[in-house]
């Protein structure tokens, strides 16, 4: 009899179990997690678990050879200011390309297609930058991060200010084209372009040794600015001599970016001494208990999060307990900025590799349930981020990780502009927008024997 007593239990918990994990919406209370009176089966709801958060900087990103690039200033009033610059070759189109016989050039035009996303920061403020010829050959093989430089040549090759128009395609012989944007360059390069003997326009390797590609740098023109997203890969993309021969007097020559193009970009942030007081206090000076209060944050090599359970943290009665659903729910506390929210943001936990013995961070096991299920978008109404992190949760109590924080991230941190100011976890300070771990659990009372 007590063995089927046992079985109808444990039947009837999976079936509590399970109408809790797919249908139940209630706010937990507190998460108390005293046993009280006899039933086996207790169950409760709590959003109150200790949750401990604050910023960090992140040392780099790695940005060579990105499917978008990114260009110009933002000053940021609370992060200050961030400077996306890029270092671009440019290939040959065509090969054992001769200018032909009594060539004359005629210009040299750069052509940079953007986006058609919106830029980041203000929509209305020009983009600003200058361009220099690399003095440094890149390598396509090689790795490139975003506190990387490389040398540049000092004579200007031409510089160009514009208000970034990212939506607006544009007609070009009776074909509308995506939008982009020309700036002529210096005659001197295009003259010496033409110079090079007809063997060089025979081989890549060889012109990049004589041109080795160029170097875009912003330019702040003060107030907010803006950061300007361009298709620096795609189709539109060349530099272009104009030029004619014997033969005509009206033709070109494309130079590509290409897929066997190095390209990198540089993100400066000027180690923060334009951002406000307290992200000082907690990203530079390290005052963790500023998160508190909030947290940051940013993408382009700028700031991370660490997030941790402190009271979940392996528990020695973690046996009595079954997690039926765990949700990380995060505020965003500075939603009317005129900068652009991040889309959706990611969790990751530091883990041991058998492959390479290193400890590496990874995505959590409950990514796999795919996006509906993790969640980590933006919610623009409630102005929430919420991932649903049962499986983590079930383990981290279990004590199976050596670590117990988690690393919070933006996504797309290599090529978009994007912040995020969060809610603190001090109930007092935050006690509607704090960040928060809501639980459904089960409490199980074991039988004597």
């Amino acid at each position: 009899m007590k063995n089927t007593s046992s079985f109808i239990k444990s039947v009837l918990a999976l079936l509590v179990i399970g109408m809790l994990f797919f249908s139940c919406e209630k706010d937990p209370s507190q998460i108390g997690l005293d046993i009280v009176g006899n039933n086996p089966l207790i169950v409760h709801f709590s959003d109150t678990a200790n949750v401990q958060v604050y910023s960090i900087l992140r040392d780099s990103v790695r940005t060579d050879e990105l499917v978008n690039n990114v260009l110009g200033i933002v000053n940021d009033p609370v992060f200050g200011k961030t400077k996306a610059s890029l270092y671009m070759q440019y290939n040959l189109s065509l090969a054992s390309f001769t200018f032909g016989d009594n060539r004359v050039f005629d210009s040299l035009v750069l052509s940079i297609p953007y986006q058609m996303t919106s830029v980041y920061g203000d929509s209305l403020a020009p983009l600003s930058f200058r361009v220099y010829e690399l003095n440094e050959l890149l390598d396509v093989d090689t790795a490139y991060y975003s506190n990387q430089t490389a040398e540049y040549l000092p004579e200007l090759l031409g510089e160009i200010s514009l208000v970034p128009k990212p939506m607006d395609s544009i007609l070009i012989d009776t074909v509308m084209v995506a939008p982009y944007f020309t700036l002529r360059l210096s005659d001197d390069l295009g003259q010496r372009l033409m110079s090079f003997e007809d063997t060089i326009y025979y081989n890549n390797t060889d012109f990049l040794d004589l041109f080795k590609g160029l170097y875009f740098e912003p330019v702040d023109n003060g107030g907010v600015g803006n950061l300007t997203f361009l298709d620096m890969y795609g189709s539109l993309s060349k530099l272009t001599v104009y030029y004619s021969n014997s033969i005509d007097d009206s033709l070109s020559y494309n130079l590509v970016p290409s897929a066997g193009s190095a390209s990198f970009q540089n993100f400066n942030h000027f180690d923060y001494i334009d951002a406000d007081a307290d992200f000082y206090s907690q990203v530079i000076e390290k005052d963790t208990t500023k998160g508190k209060q909030k947290f940051y944050l940013q993408t382009l090599g700028g700031v991370d999060s660490y997030i941790r359970f402190p009271s979940l943290f392996k528990r020695e009665d973690f046996a009595n307990y079954a997690i039926n659903e765990a949700k990380l729910i995060i505020t965003n506390i500075d939603p009317d900025n005129m900068f652009a929210e991040a889309a959706n943001l990611s969790l990751l936990q530091k883990r041991y590799s058998d492959v390479d013995s290193t400890n590496n961070y990874y995505y959590l096991e409950d990514t796999g349930g795919g996006d509906e299920y993790f969640g980590g978008y933006y919610n623009s109404s409630s102005k929430q981020y919420e991932f649903r992190i049962t499986r983590f949760m079930k383990d981290y109590i279990a004590g199976k990780f050596d670590t117990d924080n988690i690393l919070l991230q933006i996504v797309g941190s290599t090529n978009k502009g994007y912040r995020l100011i969060g809610g603190g976890y001090d109930p007092d300070v935050n006690p509607e927008s704090r960040i928060r771990l809501e639980m459904i659990y089960t409490e199980l009372e074991s039988e004597t024997p």
